[in-house]
């Protein structure tokens, strides 16, 4: 039997006068943070009545973590649809973030990554794009706030030596052990170099965390020696939407103005007419590998290269050996595709 020493009154009254402490203090925090809480919960629903980013800062929470305890969201379920209609009404992501990190203390696209698929994560950032995010009349100075989301006819300027690659796909980086693989590297463009204009789409690659944007140009009649051969090529590319390597300006001026490198560049890289287009799915052809361009009667009239913009589909001709797509061209001209050389975005 193990002997018990006994325990002095003095020791009972520090003891108890410890638990006295404790208890009281725990009541208190208990108190003082319901108060806290009632007096966010009371602030919050006056901001939700004045803002809408609050609102849909709340909306987004709400559709993640329905219980209202943060620590089950992981389990709570997610209602997509909500977050597909919040989506349709967000203006400015980046104020609907500043709001969601104010009352959650958390980060609203890693929540929304972790709680989504990458496709409708996709979708997502799609979705808000589409509504003209980053808009001129939403930021007077004319330069995207974060670089991470964009609108169509934005300018798109690299801010350090960054890749342009024909995929959003960051898995490869030009190594020498890459050779033979699947690189999708267009070239490598350099600090201050003009790389085009936003078409409004973007992609995010989760399997490397890396954000993209959609740019596009087309090479007109004024191009420099060096890109004579190039003429009336309408390209789409992707670079990294992070801000520590691409900048975004509404006007020429603007970007002039920072980057006096680009100076007289878009007379010859010319954006293509109604970008907007090009953001809705289906709606343009691009060829994923070099091939033939045929006239209405089927007589080859030129080639082209990979990775070039060809306009809209209008319809497919699927025969026995035969599998050819009718496309719009961007100057409104029909012309017949290998279908096997081209793909529809």
């Amino acid at each position: 039997m193990i002997p018990t020493l006994p325990i002095s009154s003095e020791n009972q009254q520090k003891v108890i006068r410890g638990l006295l402490i404790a208890g009281g203090l725990y009541v208190g925090l208990r108190i003082t943070g319901k108060a806290i809480k009632s007096r966010r919960q009371r602030q919050t629903s006056a901001l939700a009545d004045e803002r809408a980013e609050v609102r849909q800062a709340m909306g987004l929470r709400s559709a993640m973590n329905p219980s209202g305890i943060s620590w089950l969201m992981w389990s709570d379920g997610t209602n997509e649809d909500a977050i597909a209609q919040i989506a349709a009404q967000i203006q400015d992501l980046d104020t609907v973030a500043t709001a969601y990190r104010s009352l959650y203390s958390d980060d609203l696209l890693k929540d929304l990554q972790s709680e989504l698929s990458t496709t409708l994560f996709n979708a997502f950032l799609q979705t808000v794009s589409n509504n003209r995010i980053n808009t001129q009349s939403g930021n007077p100075s004319g330069q995207s706030s974060t670089g991470a989301y964009t609108a169509p006819q934005r300018l798109v300027v690299a801010k350090q030596s960054v890749f342009v690659r024909t995929s959003p796909d960051a898995s490869y980086h030009g190594a020498w052990y890459e050779i033979g693989e699947n690189k999708n590297i267009f070239k490598t463009a350099k600090a201050g170099e003009f790389i085009g204009y936003a078409t409004g789409k973007q992609h995010y690659d989760s399997k490397n965390n890396v954000k993209f944007i959609e740019v596009a140009y087309k090479i007109g009649p004024l191009a420099p020696t060096s890109l004579q051969s190039q003429i009336g090529v309408t390209r789409l590319l992707w670079i990294s939407a992070s801000a520590s390597y691409t900048d975004q300006f509404s006007s020429v001026a603007s970007m002039e103005a920072r980057y006096p490198a680009t100076r007289g560049v878009t007379k010859y890289y010319l954006p293509i007419s109604g970008l907007g287009w090009l953001s809705a799915p289906g709606s343009r052809v691009v060829t994923v590998a070099g091939t033939r361009v045929m006239d209405e009667q089927f007589q080859t009239i030129g080639h082209v290269k990979s990775s070039v913009l060809i306009g809209y589909p209008v319809m497919s001709l699927d025969g026995h050996d035969a599998h050819f797509t009718l496309v719009r061209t961007l100057e409104g001209h029909d012309r017949w595709l290998a279908s096997k050389d081209i793909q529809t975005q």
